[in-house]
């Protein structure tokens, strides 16, 4: 909104990208504010924290992001109880994907043990089934920083294709 009221952004060509955290929070807007974005690009996204929770190498953030800081610390165990796995999921963009609408790029590493692939296809899935237009890039040789240089020119290169096809 301040962008837009300070002349920096134009309100019919936003769009939104993201990264990890980035990714979840991309969703989330995706989800519940649909509306004022194009278009979205996410990077090995967190989007649904009880699936992520059990196989992930940072198990902990769940419980901080879910419950914040302290009461998250407090909370942390190696099996969640199911209040806990309602609160993750509640507090996930998969919570919100019914209102998503506008279309939505992928870009996941196959080999990341931050956030796990499937928690990708699952939403994928989701949304294609909901005829949300997708698409899904997976780097078979990376982790969660999809550093590698082929991967860097790849997501880029697909990103600003993905945004010139739906900023028109």
């Amino acid at each position: 909104d301040a962008a837009v009221a300070g002349g920096f952004a134009d309100p019919e060509r936003a769009a939104v990208i993201g990264g990890s955290h980035g990714g979840f929070l991309t969703g989330h807007l995706m989800g519940q504010h649909s509306e004022r974005f194009r278009c979205a690009g996410l990077r090995n996204p967190v989007l649904n924290i009880a699936l992520m929770v059990g196989v992930t190498d940072i198990p902990d953030w769940c419980y901080v992001e879910a419950y914040g800081t302290q009461e998250g610390r407090k909370r942390f165990s190696a099996e969640p109880s199911a209040e806990d796995l309602a609160k993750f999921r509640a507090v996930s963009p998969i919570a919100h994907i019914a209102g998503v609408r506008g279309p939505m790029l992928f870009l996941l590493g196959a080999k990341d043990r931050r956030v796990p692939l499937d928690d990708g296809w699952r939403y994928l899935e989701a949304l294609r089934s909901r005829g949300v237009d997708t698409r899904v890039l997976v780097f078979p040789e990376d982790t969660h920083a999809l550093d590698k240089p082929q991967t860097e020119f790849e997501q880029w290169l697909n990103l600003a294709w993905w945004l010139k096809q739906h900023m028109h």
